[in-house]
């Protein structure tokens, strides 16, 4: 309520001053003088005065983009983190091996499972017979696919 007396409020006298001014005015023969000319540029100057009043006042209201101003409380934005979780395999994980099908470069599946707790890619796994019995790998170029890279540094 108290906004829109704000900004009605001005605006009423406006008119209110204009009406005012278009009654006092006669119909008799229009004859100008100075003291005419005085009394209409003043008029002009205060309805300039009143406009000029009337955007300050509304532009105090919004951020100013050219003027600082020490009082005005300052705000800052701190980054939003991303809102996807990075999906990083650990380099100790990395494996590559020949195998009668070609190369094969990948994780081991039990690494991989031990050091990162979320789903991995069943598309990806792939099962080799090793010397300790039948392991899952997940494939690099496919886990790449889903989303995941591959740890940049490792320190043993």
């Amino acid at each position: 309520m108290l906004r829109f007396l704000r900004t009605t409020l001005p605006a009423v006298a406006l008119s209110a001053a204009l009406a005012l001014g278009a009654i006092g005015a006669s119909a008799t023969q229009a004859q100008a003088d100075s003291r005419d000319a005085a009394r209409v540029l003043g008029g002009v100057i205060a309805l300039y005065a009143l406009g000029r009043a009337l955007e300050n006042r509304n532009n105090d209201h919004r951020p100013s983009q050219h003027y600082y101003n020490p009082n005005r409380p300052q705000h800052y934005y701190a980054p939003q983190p991303p809102r996807h979780q990075r999906l990083v395999a650990p380099a100790h994980c990395y494996r590559e091996f020949q195998t009668h099908n070609g190369f094969f470069r990948g994780y081991a599946g039990d690494c991989l499972r031990q050091s990162v707790h979320v789903n991995l890619p069943n598309a990806c796994a792939r099962q080799f017979r090793t010397n300790h019995g039948q392991r899952t790998f997940y494939a690099g170029n496919c886990m790449a696919n889903h989303g995941w890279v591959r740890e940049t540094r490792y320190n043993h």
